[in-house]
């Protein structure tokens, strides 16, 4: 069987003012785009939706509300109905029922991202006018999947909410007006599916003959950002959908584009940061993280120490949040106060700035639960921003995982969905790193698609579904060994295995020759100190260690209480009292201070040593340093000078000044102490009343939010059906007006709903007699039972026709007169039943139209017929006499009341040939139907077009003479359908041919 050729499926989002931006982006719709679009508002649950209607006016395209399991179609617009959600699987439509109790809702975001999952790079997603956040994540895992994004520019939209929002995130591929979206969407389609194709083999090429390669090199020269080590298939496809923005076909052409513009190449440095992430984001993965992993963390460390955690490739931040709120769950749990440090590394640094704001759209509502949402976020305007515990919880900062030494002493190490978008060796490299950054016990954190490889042995499984991990021992590797090298930190090798042979692209891991170097070098130099250098300490100016060169733990100790790392209180206590007045006086001086023989007390061992302290400064910064030599008395060391030195004097001059600043700033500090409990107080009360006038204020405003949305949906609806009715009843009122017609509405107790002007030339009535009973108005017609028929029409549903006389009263001399007789004006009144929708009759329709010309015209007609000498009949198409002359009549009246009530105005012509009796105008005594049968089926041919005319004579003797007549009947051709019949005497000339003929002829005939 022959199967239908993919098409793109279009999944547009709009809120508030976006009937507008839909009507017209439609209309720019091709009726044969070749495109499905599936359109997602926010719609009220208890108003039906008119969309259908709206939108079919400007597209040529079938639009349909969409049902559950629909197959989508190209070229159809799908409509989501009112309280549901919309979803796809296998390009079939998925309907879910919409829970009103859920708080903020989110459609647009449940279907794109559907969407997004269905159909990978096929997918295209735009965003209009719309107030809120609904849309971004939706846009950005279309951007994750290869798809195409779109948002309107804010600028024409009546609402930008929603579009700048989805702009804020980054990675649009298009910002245009409505109506010129369509066009981008269709290009971008018809290269969308030309490279739906499985990725061609690629074969080995020099580098500088490889646009492939080419292209990584001028990334690394713009951004620094090596993606040597790429995944081929993602690196291809990324650089594809830019090729596809930029309109071009070749790779060739591309890396010649990127080389003339640098902007191009940064946007797509980006297109290769993939930064899709969202709060808790594998919802189980994070419950075992909260269940079996954080606890145990918190359990066996006491106050004064500090879990480390390291999120590497953190994006915008929600995972690194995201753990340090389950830190703060899980502290309150157990009633522990540990100091928690999360490290949050990527290498893009706008992520890492956006990251460090904690502010995050409303959106996130759909993965936080409202009391999350409460305790660690607070909600300001249209952003939730991270509350301030959270934040000092957390470190940003640029770090490139193949160029930057890791973070060391590492408790948890998170880093999902990052190593899946490198090649093998380079993965390799980076799970060396995280074992060197962990303790021993330490946890790995990986995404679902991610393994430890070759690293297995060395790890114990936590969670094997959820990818959670416990180093067994720490790393033994050397760090210089693990670093990797970018291309540009290699030296050249001739005959490079390039692209084929190195299995990235611009160059490889640079074999072991390096990386042996360094590690040589690395131990030269730790013999190096190890032998000959002395123990020194780089401190600042707060007496802080900074750094700690050659092997001086037999001098420092670390004291009981909270963990410092000043000097002086690390040393012995005799060695740090002069350590500090030598370190105050090198300061102030800048001169070097030397000091030999000082008494060591409390360290075994070491019975003197001697100190050097030499001050200097960083050029550019101007920040103050100083190296403090601490040389043992048992160690042959350089000879230096002794610097004049009296420990007492010093000491008391020292002492001195110690107390009299300790006795100021306690001062100082008691009147600070009193001021803060009583503002701690006060600020304590207000805030407790503000915690509870906020959350209840921002549950009220979600709800407010999600309903206005959905009414302004609603009233845009309703506001476009009221500008239709507008039109429709002017053209109304102008067809009334056009065509002269009385007409009044009347309700079901005849109350006056609307009238036409017209109305007034026959009723009385004007504007204010609205609402007002018709039964108080005078009329200007001759209809006595007016009324009375309104209310029979009202009760039977039979409409009801009259012709009446209209009043024209006229001044005549000093009285009125009634202008009635051959100048009287006749109106025919029609009155009919109102129905509504469901045939219920709700009112009348009255209606008067002016027939007084028709009516003159009928005299002037029924005159002319009357001077003829003829007997004349006309009747309908179904043979009914409607009008007779004088000679009709007269001859009908002197053949008495039965032949005129037979043959009068009203009875059927057919009917009276056939009469077995006879009688009636011309009718008498003669052959039993003979002749009446003849006119019968004549004028029958006639009255069904089977002839145009018929023509008969007949006797019609009565008992005191006899007489013939000639019957002519002939077709009227206006439309009615009816026939004229004219009976002529031919009395005279019968008997003449008689006479002359000798013929004696007798007979009846029947008319």
């Amino acid at each position: 069987m022959r199967t239908e050729p993919a098409c793109c499926i279009v999944g547009i989002g709009a809120s508030a003012g976006g009937l507008e931006a839909l009507q017209r982006f439609f209309a720019a719709v091709p009726g044969d785009s070749d495109l499905a679009y599936v359109v997602v508002q926010h719609l009220s649950p208890v108003h039906k939706s008119l969309m259908v209607d709206l939108l079919a006016k400007h597209t040529a395209m079938e639009v349909v509300q969409a049902t559950d399991g629909v197959p989508v179609q190209r070229n159809t617009v799908y409509l989501l109905p009112p309280a549901k959600h919309l979803s796809i699987e296998d390009r079939r439509l998925r309907l879910t029922a919409k829970d009103a109790g859920s708080g903020l809702s989110l459609p647009i975001d449940i279907f794109l991202t559907a969407l997004a999952r269905d159909q990978g790079p096929l997918a295209l997603g735009v965003i209009l006018s719309g107030t809120g956040s609904d849309g971004t994540r939706g846009l950005m895992a279309i951007k994750a999947a290869g798809g195409f994004t779109a948002v309107q520019r804010p600028e024409t939209a009546q609402f930008d909410g929603m579009p700048r929002s989805a702009l804020a995130a980054g990675q649009i591929d298009a910002i245009l007006p409505p109506d010129e979206l369509p066009a981008k969407l269709i290009e971008h389609a018809r290269r969308a599916l030309t490279r739906a194709r499985p990725l061609p083999t690629r074969r080995p090429r020099d580098d500088g003959d490889d646009p492939l390669a080419q292209i990584v090199a001028v990334i690394r020269s713009v951004t620094g950002v090596d993606f040597s080590h790429y995944k081929l298939a993602t690196l291809l496809r990324r650089i594809e959908r830019r090729m596809q923005g930029a309109g071009l076909d070749s790779m060739e052409e591309y890396a010649a584009l990127l080389r003339r513009n640098s902007a191009e190449t940064v946007s797509l440095y980006k297109e290769m940061l993939i930064g899709v992430t969202r709060f808790f984001r594998d919802e189980a993965a994070f419950r075992v993280l909260a269940d079996k992993v954080i606890p145990g963390l918190l359990a066996n460390r006491s106050p004064l120490d500090m879990i480390r955690v390291w999120v590497c490739g953190c994006a915008s931040g929600e995972e690194a949040y995201s753990i340090a709120i389950l830190f703060a769950e899980a502290q309150e749990r157990m009633g522990r106060n540990v100091d928690v440090k999360i490290f949050a590394t990527d290498i893009d640094k706008d992520s890492i700035e956006h990251a460090s704001l904690g502010e995050y759209p409303r959106a996130i509502a759909e993965d936080v639960s409202q009391e999350r949402l409460a305790r660690f976020f607070t909600l300001r305007g249209e952003t939730y921003v991270v509350a301030r515990d959270i934040r000092r919880m957390v470190v940003f900062a640029a770090h490139n995982i193949m160029r930057d030494p890791p973070f060391t002493k590492i408790d948890l190490l998170s880093c999902r969905n990052l190593l899946i978008y490198m090649d093998q060796p380079l993965q390799r490299k980076v799970l060396g790193l995280f074992q060197y950054a962990l303790r021993q016990g330490g946890f790995l954190f990986l995404g679902t698609s991610e393994t430890l490889g070759d690293l297995q042995p060395d790890f114990h499984t936590i969670d094997s579904r959820n990818k959670i991990y416990q180093s067994l021992r720490a790393g033994s590797f050397r760090l210089s060994r693990l670093l990797v090298p970018t291309v540009a930190d290699l030296p050249s090798r001739p005959g490079g295995d390039g692209l084929a042979q190195g299995g990235s692209y611009g160059g490889g891991l640079g074999g072991g020759h390096a990386l042996d170097e360094g590690a040589a070098i690395d131990e030269a130099i730790g013999a190096l100190m190890k032998a000959y250098v002395p123990p020194c300490l780089l401190v600042d100016e707060q007496h802080n260690i900074m750094h700690v060169f050659g092997d001086a733990s037999a001098l420092l100790k670390l004291p009981p209480g909270g963990a410092t790392l000043n000097v002086l209180k690390l040393l012995p206590s005799s060695v740090a009292m002069v350590t500090g007045t030598a370190l105050n006086r090198a300061f102030r001086s800048g001169e070097e201070f030397s000091l030999s023989g000082i008494p060591v007390k409390d360290r075994e061992g070491i019975a003197a040593i001697g100190l050097r302290v030499q001050p200097y400064a960083v050029r550019k910064t101007g920040r103050r340093f100083a190296l403090v030599v601490l040389d043992r008395a048992d160690v042959p060391t350089l000879p230096m000078r002794e610097s004049d030195f009296d420990l007492n004097a010093d000491a008391a001059e020292r002492i001195r000044g110690l107390e009299q600043e300790l006795l100021s700033r306690g001062e100082n500090l008691q009147a600070t102490i009193e001021e803060l409990e009583t503002a701690n107080e006060e600020l304590q009360a207000t805030n407790e009343e503000l915690l509870a006038s906020n959350e209840e204020l921002q549950s009220t405003n979600e709800e407010l939010q999600s309903v206005n949305e959905e009414l302004y949906s609603v009233n845009a609806e309703y506001q476009a059906k009221v500008e239709e009715l507008t039109e429709i009843t002017n053209d109304l009122d102008n067809l009334l007006l056009s065509t002269e017609i009385g007409t009044v509405f009347l309700d079901d107790d005849f109350v006056i709903r609307r009238f036409t002007p017209a109305a007034a030339g026959f009723i009385n009535i004007i504007p204010r007699d609205i609402g007002r009973s018709i039964a108080h108005l005078s009329t200007n017609i001759d209809y006595p039972e007016f009324l009375a028929d309104i209310e029979a029409v009202f009760r039977g549903s039979e409409p009801v026709e009259r012709h009446v006389k209209l009043h024209d009263y006229r001044l005549h001399g000093s009285r009125l007169r009634d202008g009635g007789g051959p100048g009287a004006r006749w109106v025919l009144t029609r009155i009919l039943p109102y129905l509504t929708d469901k045939s219920r009759v709700a009112g009348v329709v009255v209606t008067f139209v002016d027939v007084t010309d028709t009516k003159r015209a009928e005299e002037r007609l029924q005159s002319v017929l009357d001077s003829l000498p003829e007997h004349i009949a006309v009747t309908d198409r179904q043979g009914r006499i409607v009008m007779v002359n004088a000679a009709w009549r007269g001859f009908a009246e002197r053949n008495g009341a039965p032949a005129l009530d037979r043959c009068g105005v009203g009875t059927n012509y057919l009917d009276v040939c056939l009469a077995p009796d006879g009688g009636g105008a011309g009718d008498g005594d003669g052959e039993e139907g003979g002749i009446g049968r003849a006119v019968h089926d004549g004028l029958r041919r006639m009255l069904d077009g089977e002839a145009d005319g018929f023509t008969i004579e007949y006797p019609c003797h009565s008992p005191g003479e006899r007489r013939w007549f000639l019957m002519h009947a002939n077709r009227l051709n206006d439309g009615s359908g009816g026939i004229v019949v004219s009976h002529i005497d031919i009395t005279n000339r019968k008997l003449m041919e008689l006479q002359l003929g000798g013929i004696n002829a007798g007979g009846t005939g029947k008319r």
